[in-house]
Parts: structure tokens; C-alpha cells; sequence
């Protein structure tokens, strides 16, 4: 498990670890800005993915987890 932090509502998280099939567990750690609601807006296998806000002003640590689907 690691953390990110937002930045104007987003973060793009490099990892390859993630795959097509992983599961992104977020979680707020330290809200900061206007905290929303978190998902996962874009996800390149092997590369990348993003966490996004619904709030725009969101500058909250989040932790994160990748668990592999079986």
C-alpha cells in the first residue's frame, strides 16, 4: 500500500504493477482542499493510472492498494 497526493483534484500513479484486470482500492488519508469523491479515470496497463476527484480543488493524500483479480 502506498500514497498519493492530489493535485488540483487529480493524481496519475506510475506503477507496473497495474493490469486490465487489477482492483484499485482508494482511501482517504489526510483530506486537504475541497475532499470528494475518489474513482479511477484512466488506467494503462503496465504503466499508469489516474485517481480522480469530483471535487477540482481536492488536495488529499490518498492511499492506495492493487490487488489482482483471480
Amino acid at each position: 500500500m502506498r500514497t498519493a497526493t492530489l493535485v488540483a483534484g487529480s493524481a496519475t500513479v506510475n506503477t507496473t504493477k497495474v493490469t486490465a484486470n487489477s482492483r484499485l482500492l482508494l482511501t482517504s488519508q489526510a483530506d486537504g482542499g475541497e475532499p470528494g469523491f475518489l474513482r479511477i479515470s484512466a488506467r494503462s496497463a503496465g504503466t499508469s493510472f489516474t485517481i480522480t476527484s469530483s471535487s477540482g480543488t481536492d488536495t488529499s493524500t490518498v492511499a492506495r492498494l492493487i490487488v489482482e483479480s483471480s
